[in-house]
């Protein structure tokens, strides 16, 4: 028995297979923009890992999950649950599961070890409310809330990233507000590049080029701090909607990009900290880094072995 597990985001895809004694396999990451879509994708990944006969298949995609077509939020991709169970050989489409990215890295927290995560600040060495939150940085901006119960970790599916911007982050940017017209527009890595162009009035750079160029650029180095504030003053404003306690955990490339930076770091642990009416609960709730890149594959991999 084999499962195929992906986790199709914007800009990259994770993969591997789940055996039958548990153990993953063949694990890869394939760049999407080298692909023409999600069936092309896995059928050129199957190839290479052997063609193998699937049982089932979990995929996380970086957009809404429905009963319908499925879209991606950040590219223009989509496929149909009976095409793709059928273009993957599976015996029938509801051996195709499928949830949204978040969920999926959301379910992976209980789960992870000490390699793929670094703390952000000591823990307060409070008790927990069986609560966690994951929060990707990444190609797009999303939420992943998870409670710990009896029977297992129960993740609830978000869309943020197209809300609007908390006032205390539009009070931050001032005049610059307008130019981000939900949370994503700010909150990702084009949201990185949006900003510095913004705040300099010149042409956008890519984040991975602002995040390089920061070591010797000031101007870049002031939008990586700018970025880091405005982030620890939306992990706040998280604390309020979902009370973490287990932990707030940052995820994706853009995340991990600012928090290369060590004083980026010092920066938005003073925006979290900011006062407020739940400062004694935001100050105890352990902020840590997902330091992986491949982390919602043991959410995917948790569920398939649930369904098993």
């Amino acid at each position: 028995m084999t499962i195929l597990l992906a986790d199709m985001g914007g800009t990259a895809t994770r993969l591997a297979l789940l055996r039958g004694d548990g153990g993953l396999q063949c694990a890869a990451r394939r760049t999407n923009d080298s692909h023409a879509g999600p069936a092309d994708l896995l059928a050129r990944y199957l190839r290479a890992c052997g063609d193998p006969a699937l049982s089932r298949a979990c995929l996380a995609v970086a957009g809404p999950v429905g009963p319908g077509e499925i879209r991606f939020t950040n590219r223009d991709w989509s496929f149909e649950r009976a095409a793709l169970a059928e273009h993957l050989r599976l015996p029938d489409r509801t051996a195709l599961r499928v949830v949204n990215d978040l969920t999926a890295l959301a379910l992976a927290l209980p789960g992870l070890g000490v390699s793929q995560v670094e703390d952000l600040r000591p823990a307060g060495g409070e008790e927990g409310n069986g609560q966690a939150l994951a929060v990707n940085f990444g190609t797009g901006f999303n939420v992943g809330p998870v409670r710990s119960t009896p029977a297992g970790p129960v993740a609830l599916e978000a869309e943020l990233g197209q809300a609007a911007l908390p006032a205390v982050i539009a009070k931050e940017l001032g005049g610059l507000a307008a130019r981000f017209p939900s949370a994503e527009a700010l909150f990702s890595g084009a949201g990185l590049a949006r900003l510095h162009a913004a705040r300099t009035g010149g042409a956008e750079i890519s984040a991975r080029a602002l995040v390089e160029a920061a070591v010797d650029d000031a101007s870049a180095r002031e939008t990586i701090t700018l970025m880091a504030r405005l982030m620890g003053l939306m992990a706040r404003e998280l604390v309020a909607a979902y009370l973490p306690r287990d932990g707030l955990f940052l995820a994706g490339s853009m995340a991990r990009g600012v928090m290369m930076q060590p004083s980026a770091r010092a920066v938005f642990l003073d925006g979290f900290a900011r006062p407020g009416a739940l400062q004694p609960i935001a100050a105890a709730l352990p902020l840590r880094l997902i330091t992986g890149d491949s982390a919602a594959l043991g959410g995917l991999a948790a569920l398939a072995r649930a369904a098993q």
